[in-house]
């Protein structure tokens, strides 16, 4: 299985790029992972939420493959443990998922059609973080994942 992490958004500040450094080259002895970061909406400030929304969805849903498994962040979204998580991300391989998607919307969350292409809807927290502190915690929580899966020692339990 190939996992992707899509956000939109601006490059990385240094200190999350470092941090996403180690954790992407840790992922690379489990699984494909791969950061595709897409930009914001030309002239996103004069637009008004709902059309902002729109264009990013029209972009996410055009860069989806139909046989990709989108797991999209949403505040609405189920709420999981880290060995929830890890169990998640086997059954995605156990049933041959090719290609799973792990979408942060823009600033405003994400476009009801894209919430309905996603077949799983996830809560990282009932907090609000920076978009580009999610990525780094979700490149993390993949890693500990797949330590958790493997048995390795990193999670304690």
């Amino acid at each position: 299985m190939k996992i992707q992490l899509w956000s939109i958004g601006k490059e990385h500040d240094p200190y999350i790029r470092d941090g996403m450094a180690v954790f992407q080259k840790r992922l690379q002895h489990y699984v494909d992972f791969d950061v595709k970061l897409i930009p914001t909406v030309k002239q996103a400030a004069s637009l008004s939420v709902p059309e902002l929304k729109k264009q990013e969805a029209k972009i996410i849903l055009d860069l989806l493959q139909p046989t990709d498994y989108l797991l999209a962040l949403d505040e609405r979204g189920k709420m999981m443990s880290t060995t929830q998580f890890a169990d998640f991300i086997q059954q995605r391989t156990n049933a041959g998922t090719r290609q799973l998607i792990i979408l942060i919307g823009g600033a405003f969350g994400i476009d009801a059609s894209v919430l309905q292409r996603a077949q799983m809807q996830m809560s990282l927290s009932p907090l609000t973080f920076p978009h580009q502190l999610v990525r780094l915690i979700l490149t993390e929580q993949l890693y500990r994942a797949y330590t958790v899966i493997n048995r390795e020692k990193y999670h304690h339990q």
